[in-house]
């Protein structure tokens, strides 16, 4: 182990890595950036045996006293002024301030989060505080920690040094098979936020700790050869680097890439510890000042984050502001707690005293601020309650729309209704609804509106398991329509994930509520957006109708009373009778045009082989039609054609293409035809599935 006098400087370039890595991810710019908490924790275990092993009696009060100094002052520091710094904020709501700071103080974060139902990879900031479960696993190490190394250090000075070293190694590899076995078999936060599964990473940093303590690093160079050892830690640095930039939360190489991660941690540490620093002095001091508050740094990232999500315009500015007011503020925590800065004590006691009122304004509003913990038991008990009806309701359903399939029957619907006959239509639609504890809490009005429906609702749920839910209900013939959407409170998913809800739903009208929390998700404009590009999204402007109605909501301002819920389902109700109506009389309206263009125009059939095999059926239906047939067309014939007759002006108002794959027309050349006849009415009958699927892409008249 090196001398207490040595300066780490490749060992703090990792730091400042790792640190710049979280940030980064935290501001949506690096999907990977997750993976420098293992980092960290490695750091962590590896540096807490450096520390203890300069001390020549290890002392308990001494330790505490340091870790309560470097790790828990600054962290109080930062929560307690960033309550007080977010009760400034108007209209908002973090219902869970009392308890989640609780959790924090007293290092239980991270399984608070985990009964909380939080995600910290769906990428919203519901809380300034997300990030402190990791605070929380560090805390938890360091009280059982000197408990740990004065064990294994007296094992390793009495019996043997190779014991400690190989049991680490040994509970890494079971950890570490533990972590890839609950990430295989449980759900993803679990797995993220646990002590149990994480605890590899730090044991892992204690193994390499105790060889170096009484061994030297594992590396094929000695400490002499600079140039391999820079190549070598260059090397590892880009490896894990790439992995912060190219493996996602949503990648099935997730576990594999952090127990690497750790791994590739250790490689470094043991070629950190070997290199020598540089001889300049200034790149010295400028690595050394950003690596000492490389914590300070993670403390405070998130508030800022949270806090300027509350007023957020620029995407590029916000990002800008976040960065700087993170650094200032970490430099000036870290500054007011160093026992190191007597030329400027006047300073220090200035920047100390100005934190500690913020922070005993923030003490304040933390004490005398309500735990709505009751209330939200109580809803998430009647959620749980409503659960149980949708799955009763589910079987219903799923029976009802086996019977209609084992009957096969087809109607036609008279589109002449009454607003009686409407209003009953759109009662017994078979109608689909996913949403999030919103929808689950207003389950009861939505079955009484709805009595056919299908209502799928879960408490914390965001849109990305929602195309999962559909291809289920399509893959098991149930998927009724249309769908209603109640999802985004929770957070957004990215746009390629609601296309795909959008392919799997086809031609079915989807009707979503947007939300009210709108300040804090931003997913309203995003919804707005998607419509915009979609004609069978209906948006259901729930955050409006709601608006300066606090009746309608309980503490939370999300989910709903019960006259909330009466509004809520009465408003999705509106929104499918109007779009309904509004189908009625525009098919009725183009039925009559198609009645009129029927009488005023005659039909022209082109086709090959197919439409004369139909054509004694086709010409009694339609006598008086013209039949373009010729066994051999293919694009370059039936452009030739269809130009010869424009010229002529011989072509009917109303096309019918019936060709099979003989003539070999690919999409492309039907965008062609369909251009050409841009002023006719266009169909197209095909045998190819897959040019089906694709003309239903191509909006025709």
């Amino acid at each position: 182990m090196k001398d207490s006098k040595h300066y780490y400087f490749a060992l703090d370039i990792i730091r400042i890595i790792a640190c710049i890595a979280v940030l980064f991810y935290h501001l949506n710019f690096l999907k990977g950036g997750y993976l420098a908490v293992c980092t960290f924790l490695v750091l962590s275990g590896y540096l807490a045996v450096l520390s203890a092993s300069k001390q020549e009696k290890f002392s308990f009060k001494k330790y505490y006293l340091n870790r309560l100094k470097k790790i828990y002052l600054p962290l109080l520091f930062v929560v307690l002024i960033t309550i007080f710094i977010v009760q400034l904020i108007p209209d908002n709501l973090w219902l869970n301030l009392k308890p989640e700071t609780t959790s924090v103080l007293l290092g239980y974060n991270n399984f608070w989060q985990l009964k909380a139902n939080l995600d910290y990879f769906a990428r919203h900031v519901s809380s300034p505080f997300m990030h402190l479960w990791y605070i929380a696993i560090l805390l938890q190490f360091e009280i059982i920690f000197p408990f740990i190394y004065l064990v294994m250090k007296k094992i390793g000075d009495k019996l043997n040094k190779f014991i400690p070293c190989i049991l680490f190694g040994i509970i890494f590899i079971i950890g570490a098979g533990y972590f890839y076995y609950s990430y295989m078999t449980k759900d993803l936060m679990t797995t993220y936020y646990s002590t149990f599964t994480r605890i590899f990473s730090l044991f892992l940093g204690l193994a390499v700790g105790f060889i170096h303590l009484y061994f030297k690093p594992l590396t094929l160079w000695k400490k002499d050869q600079s140039l391999p050892l820079k190549i070598v830690y260059i090397l590892y640095l880009m490896i894990i680097i790439c992995s912060y930039f190219f493996v996602p939360s949503t990648s099935k190489l997730m576990p594999v890439a952090m127990i690497i991660t750790c791994l590739i941690t250790w490689r470094l540490i043991d070629y950190s510890s070997m290199l020598e620093g540089p001889k300049i002095s200034f790149i010295e001091n400028i690595v050394k000042s950003l690596a000492n508050v490389s914590y300070e740094v993670y403390l405070w990232q998130y508030p800022f984050i949270y806090i300027v999500a509350c007023y957020s315009s620029n995407q590029i500015i916000d990002t800008l502001l976040i960065i700087v007011i993170t650094i200032i503020f970490s430099y000036i925590l870290h500054f007011a707690l160093s026992n190191k800065n007597q030329k400027y004590k006047v300073m220090q006691i200035i920047a100390l005293f100005l934190l500690s009122f913020g922070a005993t304004l923030g003490c304040y509003n933390y004490i005398i601020s309500k735990d709505h913990t009751k209330e939200m038991n109580d809803l998430e008990q009647q959620l749980a309650n409503n659960s149980k009806i949708l799955e009763e309701k589910q079987k219903l359903y799923a029976e009802q729309m086996q019977k209609e399939r084992e009957e096969f029957t087809v109607s036609l619907d008279n589109l002449d209704f009454s607003e009686e006959e409407l209003k009953l239509k759109v009662s017994n639609l078979n109608v689909v609804g996913i949403g999030d504890s919103v929808m689950l809490g207003a389950i009861d009005n939505l079955y009484e509106e709805f009595p056919n429906g299908y209502f799928d609702a879960k408490i914390s749920r965001t849109a990305w398991v929602v195309n999962d839910i559909l291809v289920d209900l399509n893959n098991r013939h149930i998927l009724g329509e249309p769908i209603i959407l109640n999802l985004g409170a929770n957070g957004d998913c990215p746009e390629e994930c609601k296309e795909r809800i959008i392919a799997t739903v086809k031609n079915r009208d989807i009707y979503w509520l947007n939300v009210t929390n709108d300040n804090e998700v931003h997913f309203n404009a995003k919804l707005k957006a998607l419509a915009a590009k979609h004609s069978n999204i209906h948006i259901i402007d729930w955050q409006g109708i709601s608006k300066n109605h606090k009746e309608y909501f309980v503490a939370d301002g999300i989910h709903l009373t019960d006259i909330g819920k009466k509004v809520y389902t009465q408003a999705i109700y509106d929104a499918i009778y109007d779009t309904y109506y509004q189908k009625y009389q525009q098919q009725k309206e183009e039925l009559i045009k198609e009645y009129e263009a029927k009488v005023k125009n005659k039909i022209s059939f082109i086709g090959n082989d197919l439409l004369l095999n139909a054509y004694d059926n086709i010409k009694e239906d339609y006598p008086e039609a013209l039949f373009e047939i010729n066994q051999d067309f293919n694009i370059s014939q039936l452009e030739q054609l269809l130009t010869t007759k424009i010229e002529d002006n011989t072509l009917t108002y109303q096309v019918v293409f019936i060709l099979d794959d003989k003539a070999n027309i690919a999409i492309s050349d039907w965008q062609k035809i369909i251009d050409m006849l841009k002023d006719t009415h266009i169909y197209i009958v095909t045998l190819n599935e897959t040019i089906k699927q694709e003309l239903s892409k191509i909006s025709t008249d």
